[in-house]
Formats: C-alpha cells, sequence, structure tokens
C-alpha cells in the first residue's frame, strides 16, 4: 500500500512510500525527547553548514520573469521537509507490521511483529518511549487484545546517523525532483519546428536516387548551380518566407534549451555531485551507516552516475552549440541563394560569407547521407540533420557524437587499464541524457533502500499481556448496524508515552473505556499496570478518543444527534486506578468512572453542526481537528482562547478546552471540503 505525504497548502503529493499491506495506524512525535541534541551530535559542524549553496537553485516557475536587479530567483529544492527538527512517524499494518521513518520519510526498520509472536496480528496503536528502543503496541490477534512490549535499538542506537540521512535524504531526493523537473522543462522547450527541416528533405529525398541530396547542395555550395529537382524544392517547399520562419524558430528554440542546460541543469549536477561525495565521506567515517544499511559501494555507483550524467548534460550543450551554428549558417547560405534567384536585395550582413561558414555548410550538408534504409531497402526513409531530440528520448542515441578526434578518449583506448581506475569514467557515447537520468535516479534510490531492511531478527518481546473486557456490560450492547446513522461496534486504542509513564486506553464496544497506566524501570516494565472502567451514560455511545495531553484525555461522545467532545482531567481518577496482574487474560471489575461526571460542566462542550467519525487532537499546539462522516470534510478547533474576566471561563479554560457556550466564536473553525 502507498503512503504519501503531502502539504496541507498544496494540491498533490510530494512523496510515496510502497508498504507492505494496508495501514491501519499512524502517528507522528515531535523531536523525541530521548532524542540527541545538538551537543552532543558529532555530525553538528555539518548541521551548522550553510546549505543554502547546494539547495537553492534557480527557480523553474521564474524562467521568464523579469528581475529588475538582474539576479536570479532562487528555490528551495527541499520540498520534503524545511525544518531543522527532526520527527519520527511511526506506521501499523493489518499484517502486523510497523515501519519507524525518520521525519516522515526516510524508513530506517520494518519490524513484524506476526513474525516476532509466530502468528498473524493487525497492529491497531504504537507509541516509542523516550528510550527511543521500546515500543508499547497494542494488537490484535485472534478476538483477543493485547499490549506487548517489543525493544529494537536501531533508533537509539544511531541517532545521530539517522538525523543526518535523514537531511541528506531530503535534499538528495529534491535535487533528483529539480532535475527531472528542468528536463521536462527542456522537453517542452524543444519543438517539433525543429523536426520540419528534416520532414521537408526526408521527402526531397524520397523523389530522387540515393546520394542525390547532398549532391545536388553541394554542387550549389561550390559551383552556384542548380539541378532542375533542387530548384523546384527551394522554390515550393523552402519559401523565402517559410524558411525565414523556419530559421528564427529553430533558433529560439534553441536557445531556451541552451538557457536550460547551462543554467539549470550544470548547477543542480554540481550539487547532486557534492551531495553524493560528502555521503561518501560519511560512510567511511562511521561504521553505523553499513548497520543502517547505507553501504559505500553502494553510494559510490550513485557518484559515477551522477558524474556520467554530468557528462551527459555537457555533451548536450556541445551539441546545442553545433547544431546551432550549422543550422544559423546553412540557413543564411539557403536564404541568400533563394533571394538571389528571385531577383530580390540580399542584406548587407548575409552577403559577408567566412571560411568558417562555409566549414559548417559543408558540416551540415555532410550530414544528408546519414539516412536510414526502410524495410524493403528501397529507399531513404529519413535524414538527421536535428541531434538535440534525441537526447531527450528514453532510448539510444542514433546519431550518436563521433569522438574518434578526442584526446581523452583517444587516450582510454590506446591505454585500457586505464578504466580499472575508480574515478575514471568510461565513455559511452550511446546514451541519452533521460536513459542517464532515470539509470541515476535508481542508483540514488538504491542507497537509502538498503534502509528499510526487516529488523525483527534484532527485536526482542519483553512483555505480552492479554486482557478482554470479559462479562462486564454496563449498558445494553449497542447495536452493530453499520449504515450511516450508526457507528460499529468496533475496537478502539490509544496510547501515549512520557519519560516512563506508558498511557493507554482501550474501547471494545463504543460505551465503556478501560485506561491504565504502566511505569518502565529501565530494563523492563514494572510489574502490575493499574486501571479503571471509563462509562458514559445510558444512550450514548464513544465516537472516538486521544491523549490530549498526559493529564487529558480527549473523548468524543454521541448522544442521538449531538456530539459533546470530553476534556476528561486523568488526575482525578488516578484514585480509582487499581492494579492487575500482567497474567490477567479477563479484566476485573473495577470501578466505574462515569466520564461526564468526573470532570463536570467545565470540561465538556457540545459541538454544533456537525457529526465527526473520527478525531485527532494536538496538545503543544492547542488545536484538535474532527472528521466528518463523509469523510470528505473536516473541522479545526483552537482549544486556547485570551483568558476571560468571567471565574467560570478561567476554570473551563485550565481543563485544556476553550471559552465558554457564549465564546463559540472564539473557536477557529476551518471547515475543508475537498
Amino acid at each position: 500500500m502507498d503512503r504519501s505525504t503531502t502539504r496541507i497548502h498544496l494540491k498533490g503529493k510530494i512523496y510515496t512510500e510502497q508498504l507492505d499491506a494496508e495501514i491501519s495506524w499512524i502517528s507522528w512525535i515531535d523531536r523525541p525527547p530521548g532524542f540527541i541534541s545538538k551537543d552532543d551530535d558529532i555530525y553538528s559542524p555539518l548541521g551548522d553548514f550553510n546549505w543554502d549553496l547546494m539547495s537553492k537553485l534557480p527557480s523553474l516557475d521564474k524562467i521568464y520573469s523579469y528581475n529588475e536587479n538582474g539576479e536570479d530567483e532562487l528555490q528551495d529544492c527541499r520540498k520534503l521537509d524545511e525544518s531543522s527538527s527532526v520527527t519520527i512517524l511511526l506506521v501499523g499494518t493489518r499484517t502486523g507490521s510497523i515501519y519507524v521513518l525518520i521525519s516522515g520519510f526516510l524508513m530506517c526498520a520494518r519490524l513484524s511483529i506476526s513474525d516476532l509472536l509466530g502468528a498473524p496480528c493487525q497492529i491497531l496503536n504504537v507509541v516509542l518511549a523516550s528510550d527511543l528502543k521500546t515500543f508499547s503496541c497494542i494488537i490484535e490477534q485472534e478476538e483477543t487484545t493485547r499490549l506487548i512490549f517489543v525493544e529494537c535499538s536501531i533508533v537509539s542506537t544511531c541517532q545521530a546517523e539517522l538525523a543526518v540521512l535523514a537531511t541528506k535524504f531530503n535534499l538528495i531526493q529534491g535535487t533528483i525532483q529539480y532535475m527531472e523537473d528542468t528536463l521536462s522543462r527542456i522537453r517542452e522547450s524543444w519543438e517539433n519546428i525543429l523536426l520540419e527541416m528534416d520532414t521537408k528533405l526526408a521527402g526531397y529525398a524520397e523523389m530522387n536516387p540515393p546520394g542525390t541530396v547532398a549532391a545536388d547542395f553541394l554542387g550549389l555550395l561550390l559551383f552556384g548551380t542548380l539541378t532542375p529537382e533542387l530548384e523546384t524544392f527551394l522554390r515550393e517547399d523552402m519559401t523565402e518566407k517559410g524558411l525565414k520562419r523556419m530559421g528564427q524558430s529553430i533558433e529560439l528554440s534553441y536557445s531556451n534549451i541552451q538557457r536550460f542546460v547551462i543554467r539549470y541543469l550544470h548547477p543542480v549536477c554540481q550539487s547532486l555531485h557534492f551531495q553524493l561525495g560528502e555521503l561518501i565521506g560519511l560512510a567511511r567515517a562511521s561504521p553505523r551507516f553499513s548497520v543502517i544499511g547505507v553501504s559505500e559501494d553502494v553510494v559510490f555507483q550513485a557518484l559515477h552516475c551522477s558524474a556520467r550524467f554530468w557528462s551527459k548534460a555537457v555533451e548536450l550543450q556541445q551539441v546545442i552549440d553545433e547544431s546551432m551554428k550549422n543550422f544559423k549558417a546553412f540557413f543564411r547560405w539557403l536564404y541568400t541563394e533563394i533571394v538571389r534567384r528571385g531577383g530580390g536585395e540580399i542584406p548587407e550582413e548575409l552577403k559577408r560569407t567566412t571560411q568558417q561558414d562555409i566549414m559548417f555548410i559543408a558540416e551540415f550538408i555532410r550530414r544528408f547521407e546519414n539516412k536510414n534504409l526502410n524495410s524493403t531497402g528501397g529507399g531513404v526513409s529519413n535524414v538527421y540533420l536535428e541531434k538535440v531530440g534525441q537526447y531527450l528520448k528514453e532510448e539510444d542515441l542514433s546519431q550518436p557524437p563521433d569522438n574518434t578526434r578526442n584526446i581523452w578518449n583517444q587516450l582510454l583506448k590506446e591505454n585500457p587499464e586505464l578504466l580499472n581506475i575508480p574515478f575514471i569514467l568510461p565513455v559511452n557515447t550511446k546514451t541519452s541524457a533521460v536513459k542517464e537520468f532515470n539509470l541515476l535516479s535508481a542508483a540514488v534510490n538504491k542507497i537509502f533502500n538498503g534502509m528499510s531492511m526487516d529488523k525483527t531478527n534484532e527485536t526482542r518481546l519483553k512483555m505480552n499481556l492479554e486482557f478482554s473486557p470479559g462479562t462486564f456490560l454496563p449498558n445494553p450492547p449497542i447495536s452493530e448496524d453499520t449504515t450511516e446513522d450508526k457507528f460499529e461496534a468496533t475496537l478502539q486504542s490509544a496510547q501515549r508515552v512520557e519519560g516512563d509513564l506508558v498511557q493507554g486506553s482501550v474501547c471494545w464496544d463504543r460505551e465503556k473505556i478501560f485506561y491504565w497506566e504502566l511505569e518502565q524501570d529501565g530494563i523492563k516494565p514494572k510489574p502490575e499496570p493499574r486501571g479503571t472502567w471509563l462509562t458514559v451514560q445510558q444512550g450514548t455511545v464513544v465516537v472516538d478518543f486521544c491523549f490530549y495531553t498526559k493529564d487529558i484525555l480527549s473523548v468524543l461522545l454521541e448522544c442521538g444527534a449531538q456530539q459533546t467532545l470530553v476534556q476528561l482531567p486523568l488526575p482525578l481518577v488516578s484514585g480509582a486506578l487499581e492494579p492487575f496482574p500482567l497474567t490477567s487474560k479477563i479484566l476485573p471489575t473495577f470501578s466505574q468512572n462515569s466520564i461526564l461526571e468526573v470532570g463536570g460542566r467545565a470540561s465538556s462542550r457540545e459541538l454544533d453542526n456537525i457529526r465527526a467519525c473520527q478525531m485527532a487532537v494536538s496538545g503543544p499546539r492547542n488545536v484538535s481537528i474532527l472528521l466528518f462522516m463523509n469523510r470528505k470534510r473536516h473541522r479545526i478547533y483552537d482549544m486556547q482562547v485570551e483568558e476571560e474576566e468571567d471565574e467560570e471561563d478561567e476554570t473551563f479554560n485550565s481543563s485544556g478546552f476553550s471559552g465558554s457556550t457564549e465564546q463559540t466564536q472564539h473557536f477557529i473553525d476551518h471547515s475543508n471540503k475537498y
């Protein structure tokens, strides 16, 4: 299944990761308290370096815009994450796998809980403890609910390396995307009019014996004589006006492509090559990079691919320069001949022809003989004059450049042992720029693909607690009607970790919540977690719940058509917590605590004009978001407003919920439709 990352203010996804099954749980953790600090980071000097030189490149959206200062507007190619903080994304699947992604995009581990337990299961909830190696998971296995603690030290051991790699991944992926966008713009600038000359000459060649095209044009160049066929061709197909229009269009198109190559493609090639070179240095500096799946050999192969693509970009620039000179000289000469034979006056600037111009024209005419025979071998199917377009296709070049007189190529040919030197690039004149880019993109992806290794064999099971609600049903079971007006009675869960305290809550039938706390003691959890039941009134159902902070559990209730959001103060139920053994399978009949009565009226708020099916909250950001039943709209609430003089409102604000009924206008209600 694809996991996509999107920006809220942008349409479309910016990154996609393929997972093994459908996602059943996802949570994003801001910089964990236990994550390495900058003072302890051995790679912190890299973080202090100003990466704008490498990450900010000329803006592709401002190519043709006017700038009074004459300076290029820059765009930051770091699209995945523009912040410097480190976050961790945990993803659970229905097949029992847990994926750990640094900053939401760099996958560093996959843990298979199903393989660890030896039986299939589904991940319902997972959190990471402050030690960054203990995962607290609520799973569903064979119609039973289990709380398990597993330990995998990949994140805690390689914190500094993972933080650096997340930064590098962000830079490199953004650079690759910039390259792809640049090539796309180059393809757009390459117009079909560049093939118009090929098409006209191919038609002329079809009607004449092989070799006639070059011979006719060469005779015109050397002796100034025209054959009847060439005279007809110039008069009817290559008119004065048409030739002038074609020459201007070809020159404009080539100029645009040349600008893209020089001002956009070359800088991004340099940037990527530097980043990959530094990544090799990192891989050599610490063996921990190989532990998390980054191999020096794989990075070196990507560096080679980067150098080959950069070399191909230089080759493309040389072909553009050559084509522009040859085309320009040929069109000027041909235009002059057509005007002269038509009795017109030749412009003064076209009367001067240098020896170099004649060489360009002769070279252009020589290419007329580079032709393909059709399948029957009876005639010419095409002549090749336009050489740039072949570099923009995902196939081998039909007209590879002639490098036989290149001194460097001659040296490599005479001394083949030089190719065994690692930093000497083999000459490959057959591949196109697009094909080299695809090879480069695959090589770069291979660097980080090794990080998504299965770490199940390095994972240890610390605790496996099975529990179920037993026969405790304070209210008659609700209907399991799954129509739009009813909620399905399915298992729900929430967890939170702060320091050594692990908090969790489970609901089996949408009518009661089992809340529990468990303290960790270094290597293993302390025995006997403590728990209690949180109940609702007759006719009320639990829609959803999650932890707002360590001391507040947010619960969304529904009674009839009215939904109520409750900020339940957990310290008020701490006295009702009772211990239960780790070996307990059926939870005891603990004391019952009414959700609405524990916090009183000040901790709840009736919601207007909404029927939500799911919610998410963030205590640090003081916001909650509710998803409508149709799953096409969501509403965001600001949970904190300015303090009022009213004493009742101050009590309400202290619970972490904003405003009184008269102050509901202070809610920031963003009802989004998409």
